[in-house]
């Protein structure tokens, strides 16, 4: 979300003003600004997880030292390397601390009804949804609340309610485990495809993306024939449409319409040029789910994978 590169930005961008008693202003500040750096290439980059953990602990730890505790620059830092740990493998309450102490200076700084918190609010409800017993149901109090800032500020059929409700979809999907979490996660991404089919054109890259999306999760469900409307509808954007066919080529595998998988293949091949002599590109690519009980024990195993050429 936009709110969030804001967050990101204006943390980035700050000059330090204060004085650490071990090193110079001047040392401190230099230490900082390399942090920062690091930790912006490190997001980046992507996938660079250990890095951005890193770099975002030394930025509090130095920033703890330069700005005053319950500043706007501490709850930004506090932030960061909340969601920098809720990447790795760290522990999952030390990543809802981080947050909520994030969230309370945000609060004082900004007050509760200010649109900085809803990127906070949703990523407190994602890292509690990602350690949820497979039994609970969705944690969404703070879900709820983002979209109600969303909604007092710029309106329940805005383009802003849209995209919280698409992201709070997408850190759904990241942490489903029963089809009642798939659910929940259709909600919200059918609330944003509502929003934004009303407002924009049926090829804009909202609309698409959240066609999508919802195709995605219909692909989850196995729900084929519901995840083939949406990705069709996908395809009408080019800058989602190779992602979309990728998809289609499995869903109509799946319902046996080889025909219409091979020109989604081809479709798929038209908008990859040059790559005729290169390696073979994966299509569709499911993420594996590592058991819970196994990985506690540290055991191994194997899979049967699946191929479709």
């Amino acid at each position: 979300m936009r709110i969030l590169v804001l967050i990101c930005s204006s943390i980035i961008g700050f000059s330090a003003i204060a004085q650490d008693d071990g090193l110079s202003r001047k040392e401190n500040i230099t230490l900082f600004n390399e942090a920062q750096r690091c930790y912006k290439a490190a997001i980046q980059a992507g996938r660079q997880i250990t890095e951005s953990i890193r770099c975002a602990k030394t930025s509090l730890d130095i920033g703890l030292s330069l700005f005053e505790p319950d500043s706007k620059n501490i709850a930004g830092l506090t932030y960061n390397y909340g969601m920098a740990l809720s990447k790795g493998a760290g522990s999952r309450d030390k990543v809802i601390y981080l947050i909520e102490q994030s969230l309370v200076l945000f609060e004082k700084q900004y007050g509760t009804d200010s649109l900085v918190l809803v990127d906070i609010l949703i990523g407190l409800d994602n890292t509690r949804n990602s350690i949820k017993n497979s039994s609970d149901s969705v944690v969404d109090r703070n879900y709820k609340r983002a979209l109600k800032i969303v909604a007092s500020n710029s309106g329940e059929d805005s383009l802003e309610y849209a995209d919280a409700a698409l992201s709070i979809s997408m850190g759904l999907m990241e942490t489903v485990r029963s089809y009642r979490d798939l659910g929940t996660t259709e909600k919200y991404a059918n609330i944003s495809l509502d929003i934004y089919s009303k407002k924009l054109d049926p090829d804009s890259t909202s609309v698409t993306m959240a066609s999508f999306h919802l195709g995605k999760i219909a692909m989850i469900g196995k729900n084929y024939k519901s995840a083939i409307k949406s990705l069709e509808q996908a395809t009408q954007n080019p800058q989602v449409a190779s992602y979309a066919h990728a998809f289609l080529v499995e869903a109509y595998d799946r319902t046996n319409d080889h025909d219409l998988a091979t020109f989604h293949a081809q479709q798929l091949g038209q908008l990859t040029p040059g790559r005729e002599h290169s390696n073979f590109m994966p299509l569709f690519v499911k993420q594996p789910i590592y058991p819970k009980k196994a990985q506690r024990k540290g055991k191994e195993g194997y899979v049967i994978v699946e191929l479709i050429v």
